[in-house]
């Protein structure tokens, strides 16, 4: 009997780690630089920057489900916002183009808003396009977002970056 288990942990140890390396392999951090255009009246655009990351939930064929967490950083707008992506991996070729609809918070600058609250509801839709350029390294080509914020009076915020992507 003893000799059984000496067989079977391993095995168990083994098929533990084989499922931790799977999910692993659904989990990206991101990273993007560019400029965002706050729709503020007067205000041009500016630099900003993005952070985030991903988390697979459904892969079917070609077409991947995340859940996507990120954070919009300009001199005008703090953003944080969550919400679904799709995206899909094209056969022989390196591209994989997304799109995603998020939904969080936006902090004006008061100064740069003139508004008494310029914290807010706020959510955006994302299109972009990744490809891979070493394993589990992609460049992000383009992302661009077009958003409503509410603290801002409807304003339509617009974002346009490029980075990289580390898929684990």
């Amino acid at each position: 009997m003893n000799r059984k288990i000496l067989w079977i942990l391993p095995l168990l140890l083994f098929s533990l780690y084989a499922i931790a390396l799977h999910a692993q392999a659904r989990f990206a951090v991101y990273g993007t630089g560019g400029g965002e255009k706050s729709g503020l009246p007067n205000q041009d655009w500016t630099l900003a920057g993005t952070v985030g990351f991903y988390y697979g939930i459904l892969h079917a064929g070609p077409i991947d489900l995340s859940v996507d967490a990120r954070g919009d950083l300009s001199s005008n707008i703090k953003s944080g916002f969550i919400g679904p992506r799709a995206a899909v991996k094209l056969p022989a070729i390196p591209i994989k183009p997304y799109g995603e609809l998020i939904f969080g918070v936006s902090t004006y600058s008061r100064t740069a808003a003139g508004l008494k609250d310029p914290n807010d509801f706020a959510y955006r839709y994302v299109v972009g396009l990744d490809t891979t350029i070493f394993p589990h390294i992609d460049w992000r080509v383009a992302d661009f977002s077009y958003g409503i914020n509410n603290s801002a009076n409807g304003t339509h915020a617009k974002t346009l970056s490029s980075g990289l992507v580390l898929r684990f």
